[in-house]
């Protein structure tokens, strides 16, 4: 059974650069999906797909193209917060 995916839960794991940007299935695992089959994994991966969209569009994600090196040079989606979204995220000082 595939586990729905809030837009909260889903951004709370965005790393806040680029340079730590996380792919689809790096975020699928930070937000603790656990999918036992292959038809599983699709439909998780279609639902995360589509938050991450609405996040983009929203703004408050970005998503950026990469090629793997090694192996089977395939395409890939990274994602990470945005530099207004990372400002406007409550700081651990303010409590």
């Amino acid at each position: 059974m595939v586990k729905i995916m809030s837009h909260e839960a889903v951004f709370a794991v965005l790393p806040g650069s680029k340079e730590e940007a996380k792919s689809l299935k790096e975020v699928a695992q930070a937000v603790g999906l656990e999918v036992s089959t292959y038809t599983d994994w699709i439909r998780a991966e279609r639902s995360l797909a589509r938050v991450l969209r609405i996040l983009v569009k929203w703004g408050w994600v970005a998503r950026d193209r990469m090629q793997r090196d090694s192996g089977h040079k395939f395409w890939y989606n990274i994602y990470w917060k945005t530099e207004l979204a990372v400002q406007e995220e409550p700081s651990s000082d303010d409590d």
